[in-house]
């Protein structure tokens, strides 16, 4: 099982704070049966000033501690980044750590603000596509502008942006509109992925192999091959 999205590499953002809460959350995650953890620490210019390479010194460290705690799981490093006029340059610097390499294009985790989606995001996704890059939108059912209105939702999918659902959306975690919202992009397979995005130990641990054994089994063999199929490519 592969967990694309997480906030366990210590000390970078909001997520995980000390070396201690990570290794624990990592060994939540593999007694949920995660095999594969992507740390994917925040970009946000103005909040989260991370750099690629602050971001892979950081992971470099912490992977080799991993390694002596002889935790069975293989880590990756990525990044969740906030829509913005500065995704241009961080693209234009090649300082995004990828998420993966699919179809030719460069794969990242593109995250919306939680109330509103910016004037012009669609022309962004548009230049990032022309860019040989593929934004996959995270949490879009999170939201407040996608769920009173999911039709806003529209312009993303015409242009074939990937779906990333939160696993605590789907038990009701974030209220019951988002629930409803959530099941319904990856019933109908709006949404292809399903991942933790687990930030602690307490209300946002990681959860993943929890949530994805209370869906449907048709649903969960998706998920899985689908995230399979994107990070290993087969």
């Amino acid at each position: 099982m592969i967990d694309i999205h997480s906030h366990i590499l210590p000390g970078v953002d909001d997520g995980a704070q000390t070396l201690d809460e990570s290794l624990e959350m990592l060994a939540v995650a593999v007694s949920q049966g995660v095999t594969t953890q992507i740390l994917t620490p925040h970009i946000q210019p103005g909040r989260f000033n991370n750099t690629k390479a602050d971001l892979l010194k950081h992971f470099a460290k912490f992977e080799t501690v991993v390694k002596k705690e002889g935790l069975p799981i293989e880590l990756k490093l990525a990044a969740e980044v906030r829509i913005g006029p500065e995704v241009m340059q961080l693209i234009s610097n090649n300082d995004i750590p990828w998420l993966t390499t699919a179809s030719g294009k460069n794969v990242f985790l593109l995250e919306f603000p939680r109330q509103d989606v910016p004037f012009g995001s669609d022309n962004l996704v548009k230049w990032l596509l022309a860019n040989n890059c593929t934004p996959i939108i995270v949490h879009p059912e999170r939201n407040r502008t996608f769920v009173d209105n999911p039709k806003k939702l529209q312009p993303f999918i015409d242009l074939g942006c990937p779906f990333q659902i939160t696993a605590s959306s789907l038990t009701g975690k974030f209220g019951d509109d988002v629930q409803k919202m959530a099941h319904s992009l990856l019933n109908d397979g709006t949404a292809k992925y399903v991942a933790s995005d687990c930030h602690n130990l307490k209300g946002r641990k990681p959860d993943l192999g929890e949530v994805l054994s209370t869906l449907p089994e048709n649903i969960t063999k998706n998920v899985l091959q689908s995230t399979h199929s994107l990070i290993y490519g087969h």
